[in-house]
């Protein structure tokens, strides 16, 4: 197997955004391939052993790629569905991502059946990693880890959620809420139509900036995250809010310290916020070990079964070779009964030893051109045994 590889760790997004391939061109163009493309990667995997004997490959521009051949590539594989090579360590979406780009190579009729196995096994092996290991637990994001505070100190379930902004920062909010059993999303922003755009992804409602004083007596939980230069939420914004939860990632900051003076609203800024984030990454990367024992554990499980798979096609071929010489033998034999130049029996003794001569003289010649003599007399060893058994 080979992977062409180039993600976050060497380029930024709009850089990647350049070297990102059309995905109907690829399809077109290459057989036994997948393309894997995310916002932080672009990585085309190909069932070959060398790149010269890739068809198509001088239309990729190779310098843009680090290239991973054989256990190396297999290995990264595995890395990226257990979220090992993620910009954030452990991001469920990849995984999402992997068996997205196997389905469509699937639908294309553009995967071997080799590839299609080494695929489904990294697949397993990220739902494995997820299973059996904490690698995905606690939020890493500031948005993720801002929904995961609002959940342990306040809960979510049954709770009305505004949203402030709708930007990079609102948008890993979104994603992170997407898996919680609110009451109702509210999203305001001071542009309604991405605000619109946001509240669809769940389900909820827009609101206009001018309506948003409603929207906070309406909200349990409220997440700022504009860009605005200045605060948008003040005390005297709040006064009527109620019991309110409020959670500040702007930066710079959306709220005033002085709304804290207001009963029954609870304050919590992006610096509360990076401690629960850094801290959840510690306890991801002290997960990276059991991730890594199971992944070896796999590729293990794996080796076995390609090693089942070559063996399979080195029957299937030998099978169709003794076929092959059968045909010819029985044609001659055919002939010389037709022609009633010799007795049945004799005609069939003479096909069995043609068929028998053809086979060892074929195999003498193989096997002249194999360095490993060791190997010939053990075959012959193996062979002599099953005789005797049979």
């Amino acid at each position: 197997m080979i992977i062409l590889k180039a993600d976050y760790k060497k380029y930024n997004v709009s850089e990647l955004e350049n070297i990102r391939v059309d995905e109907e061109e690829f399809y077109g163009t290459f057989y036994n391939a997948i393309l894997l493309q995310t916002c932080n990667r672009v990585e085309i995997i190909f069932d070959a052993d060398k790149l010269e004997d890739i068809k198509g490959i001088e239309n990729i521009k190779l310098e843009k790629f680090d290239i991973l051949v054989g256990d190396e590539a297999i290995e990264h594989l595995f890395r990226v569905a257990c979220g090992l090579e993620s910009m954030i360590v452990g991001e469920d979406q990849i995984l999402g991502q992997l068996k997205n780009a196997y389905l469509k190579a699937k639908e294309k009729g553009k995967i071997s059946k080799k590839l299609e196995k080494i695929i489904l096994k990294a697949i397993h092996t990220g739902q494995r990693a997820r299973v059996e290991t904490k690698i995905n637990e606690g939020g890493v994001s500031i948005g993720s880890a801002a929904v995961e505070l609002a959940e342990k100190v306040f809960g979510l379930e049954g709770k009305n959620v505004l949203l402030i902004g709708a930007g990079e920062m609102a948008n890993l909010v979104i994603k992170a809420l997407k898996e919680k059993n609110i009451k109702a999303i509210i999203v305001a922003n001071r542009t309604y139509e991405k605000a619109e755009r946001l509240a669809k992804e769940l389900g909820g409602i827009a609101v206009k900036f001018d309506k948003l004083e409603e929207a906070l007596r309406y909200a349990d939980i409220v997440i700022s995250a504009t860009g605005a230069p200045h605060p948008i939420l003040t005390k005297e914004r709040l006064k009527n809010a109620g019991k309110t939860f409020i959670i500040d990632i702007a930066n710079p900051r959306d709220t005033t310290d002085d709304i804290k003076e207001l009963p029954g609203v609870f304050l919590f800024t992006i610096d509360d916020l990076r401690l629960v984030a850094e801290e959840n990454l510690k306890k991801r990367k002290k997960e990276i070990p059991k991730v890594e024992k199971i992944i070896y554990e796999e590729l293990e499980n794996l080796k076995e079964l390609l090693d089942k798979m070559k063996l399979e096609v080195a029957v299937k071929e030998l099978g169709q070779y003794i076929e092959n010489i059968r045909k010819r033998e029985v044609e001659k034999a055919l002939k010389i009964l037709k022609n009633k130049n010799k007795p049945a029996e004799e005609v069939l003794d003479d096909f069995s030893k043609a068929l028998c001569k053809k086979i060892i003289y074929d195999m003498i010649k193989i096997f002249e051109n194999v360095e490993s003599r060791e190997f010939f007399e053990c075959l012959a060893k193996e062979f002599k045994k099953h005789g005797n058994n049979n």
